[in-house]
């Protein structure tokens, strides 16, 4: 029988011995039939083997090595200029507080008629006798010449002075709420008042003294670095400031 172009011969028409032979043949020409055509342009040279590759231990250990470098590299410079940023906070704190307090203490001492050196006691304030030297921790200026109220009052804050924290405190009599000037203190903590030559005035009040000159020296002491302990080789840092200023409105 014949098909498709090829004829198969019956078993009993082959010898015994060839029949083995006879079938593989079949079996490799059917094999060969049931395959497509070969693809153009593509040989069994073409095919290769894909090879996959992956990283070793010892370079994943480096890997981690340079990553965990690179992190602390961060850190360090992240800490770093938080350390910078507390600095330049203590410095830009103590430059800000004497500026507002000797813009506000000038002001309001020129523009005055009149003005007693005393100390406060409690919320009152208890002026020094004419003769002794006018130097007190309490200055009252007035804006008339008849010393009547309103006035307004400065004070330095004496009750943390142990902790090196001296403050300068403003308040006016009709509302008494004092506002810190000035904080961080230290040491000449009191108003003088003084004649042209620079000594100290020993009169107060009357037409012929109320021109003298209001002076006090405020001495800024703060810690760079807020967190660093309080003692002796601790870094911190130094302002003085010296405040002269005398009314400049006539009687």
């Amino acid at each position: 029988m014949k098909n498709e172009g090829f004829s198969l011969a019956r078993a009993s028409e082959i010898p015994h011995g060839n029949r083995g032979s006879v079938l593989d043949q079949d079996i490799l020409s059917s094999s060969a039939l049931t395959q497509g055509p070969p693809h153009k342009g593509i040989s069994s040279t073409h095919f290769k083997t894909i090879s996959l590759s992956g990283h070793t231990l010892i370079e994943a250990m480096f890997t981690s090595a340079i990553l965990a470098m690179f992190i602390i590299a961060l850190l360090s410079a992240h800490l770093l200029g938080l350390r910078l940023n507390q600095l330049v906070e203590s410095k830009a704190g103590a430059n800000d507080d004497s500026r507002r307090s000797l813009s506000q203490l000038t002001t309001d001492i020129r523009s005055s008629k009149r003005w007693l050196i005393g100390n406060l006691s409690g919320t009152n304030f208890v002026k020094l006798a004419n003769g002794s030297i006018q130097q007190g921790t309490a200055l009252q200026l007035f804006q008339t010449t008849n010393y009547s109220t309103p006035y307004i009052l400065y004070y330095f804050d004496l009750s943390e002075t142990n902790n090196k924290n001296g403050k300068l405190m403003r308040t006016v009599n009709t509302n008494w709420i004092p506002a810190t000037l000035a904080s961080n203190l230290i040491e000449t903590l009191f108003f003088t008042a003084e004649n042209y030559d620079g000594t100290p005035a020993t009169t107060q009040g009357d037409s012929a003294a109320f021109k003298n000159v209001i002076h006090t020296t405020l001495q800024f002491c703060q810690f760079q670095y807020p967190t660093t302990q309080v003692g002796s080789n601790c870094l911190y840092d130094y302002y003085r400031q010296d405040i002269k200023a005398t009314p400049h409105l006539p009687e």
